[in-house]
């Protein structure tokens, strides 16, 4: 009793029914507009019910009420990742993506205190090898301005004391 087909149900009797678009959508305006497509799903905060299948919710014609998102850039100013304050644009510092998608991460001041925690969490020897490895590659002019940097700290230290 070999037989190619395998098919149980050749008549199809008590198959699931594919819901229309307009169905769903009629579903979808019934709820709140703080619902996402995984509140649908039951995966998310705010329903924990499963009404709707991920194959459903990812059909492009349906139309969720709220995608959740939250700005971080409006009237010229973008907000800092670390004190999340709104600031001007200038008090960013410059890299190459964020006018692109103006999603900078710190302002200046937190970047400073990230970098200044930074060092401080380091081991001295290995500070000594963080800073020997960029300062090996250095030209002439920036030793010289280094140098003077070092020259100015040092006499400003001398008279602070």
């Amino acid at each position: 009793m070999n037989k190619k087909d395998q098919n149980r149900n050749p008549k199809g009797n008590n198959q699931w029914e594919l819901r229309t678009d307009e169905e769903l959508q009629k579903i979808i305006d019934s709820k709140p507009s703080s619902w996402t497509k995984k509140d649908f799903r039951g995966e998310g905060k705010n329903n924990k019910t499963k009404i709707l299948t991920r194959k459903e919710t990812e059909r492009e014609n349906l139309v969720f009420k709220n995608k959740v998102h939250r700005k971080k850039f409006e009237n010229n100013k973008l907000q800092c990742s670390i004190c999340r304050v709104f600031k001007p644009l200038e008090e960013f510092p410059n890299d190459a993506h964020g006018w692109k998608n103006k999603k900078r991460r710190n302002c200046s001041e937190c970047d400073i205190d990230r970098n200044f925690n930074f060092l401080n969490n380091m081991s001295t020897n290995k500070r000594k090898k963080f800073y020997k490895n960029i300062y090996e590659n250095l030209t002439e002019e920036q030793l010289e301005s280094k140098r003077d940097r070092q020259k100015k700290w040092y006499y400003e230290q001398k008279d602070n004391n």
